[in-house]
């Protein structure tokens, strides 16, 4: 009952979220798929076949983190009212994610593989790094840009 009461907590709050920053997501996927596209040199036919794939990827990958991240949030505001039983089911669960990812990566690898070459599989994973570092590089510009001056 608690883990269904947890789970129902973390998709209402991941909605709410997702909601509110939409026009914010829209951009942030458009600025993806150029970016990949781009550095994974995909012909439109392999685009065409790609990105069907790495969305529900993305998108599986997502669900499992933020129920990591929201089960790592409720531990830390309610570890000292959880029983024993308590941390050791969530310790669990966290376990059973980890694993989850690792099955998942490794399933759509496999279909990644059906519809690129091996070459362009590896840059996949390279890709989403440079694609996170170049989020934060545009985020920290941002802020800088929005810092008053003396």
């Amino acid at each position: 009952m608690r883990r269904f009461i947890f789970v129902t907590i973390a998709i209402i709050s991941f909605s709410g979220f997702y909601a509110q920053n939409s026009g914010g997501a829209n951009r942030v996927r458009a600025a993806k798929v150029k970016f990949f596209n781009e550095k994974l040199e995909l012909t439109s036919s392999e685009s065409e076949k790609f990105w069907p794939i790495y969305n529900d990827y993305q998108s599986r990958k997502s669900k499992l983190a933020s129920e990591r991240k929201s089960m790592m949030r409720f531990y830390t505001e309610n570890q000292s009212n959880m029983s024993a039983e308590e941390i050791t089911q969530t310790l669990n669960r966290y376990i059973e994610i980890e694993k989850e990812e690792t099955e998942l990566l490794e399933r759509y690898n496999n279909k990644f593989k059906q519809v690129l070459a091996n070459e362009k599989v590896l840059k996949i994973y390279i890709t989403e790094v440079q694609f996170r570092n170049y989020l934060l590089k545009q985020l920290r510009t941002r802020q800088q840009g929005m810092k008053p001056r003396n």
